[in-house]
């Protein structure tokens, strides 16, 4: 008796599975379908039971662009740990952490946002930095304008065209940059 008892129960583990490799817990034949997102597309804003299955584009189509006028962002959001550098283009917000420099892309302005669980151990190099999280490195604005907020801890070197403290832990170096007026 147990060792049909047993033989029963592993026949629930080989259970055929369907096309996508998931076995059907149900008979409904629209569950077994996988959702197929192009690289480069963004998700449907429904989600799928399953996860996507990416298609990888061949050497023939055109690369991917995005809508005129839509900025290229980036988040680091809560949870995460990025280790490395980055060139940004457009707008970043970090809510987790960050291990190196976030810089700028040649020819773009950028606005850098670390939130209150964000952290950034490494060089911050855009137009305009906020901080309300941890930083340790250097903050460069150029002639750009620097914010430190009230729950913001900020070590190292700060440059600046215009900067606004509201009662930052600053332990820092303040370096202002002198800005250039036009026709001057």
């Amino acid at each position: 008796m147990e060792s049909q008892d047993n033989n029963q129960n592993s026949d629930q583990f080989n259970a055929p599975s369907g096309d996508n490799g998931f076995v059907n817990e149900s008979n409904n034949d629209s569950s077994n379908q996988a959702l197929e997102v192009d690289v480069g597309k963004p998700m449907p804003t429904t989600q799928a039971a399953h996860m996507p299955l990416l298609q990888t584009s061949s050497g023939s189509e055109a690369p991917v662009e995005l809508p005129e006028g839509s900025p290229l962002r980036s988040m680091v959001a809560e949870g995460m740990h990025f280790v490395g550098n980055a060139q940004l283009s457009g707008p970043c917000s970090v809510a987790g952490q960050v291990e190196g420099n976030l810089t700028q892309a040649t020819g773009a302005v950028v606005a850098v946002v670390v939130t209150e669980t964000g952290r950034v151990k490494g060089d911050i190099t855009a137009r305009k930095i906020s901080v309300m999280g941890h930083t340790d490195g250097i903050l460069d604005s150029g002639e750009g304008e620097v914010a430190l907020h009230d729950t913001a801890s900020v070590h190292g070197l700060v440059r600046y065209g215009r900067i606004q403290v509201n009662g930052a832990d600053l332990n820092a170096t303040l370096e202002r940059v002198n800005v250039k007026k036009p026709g001057v």
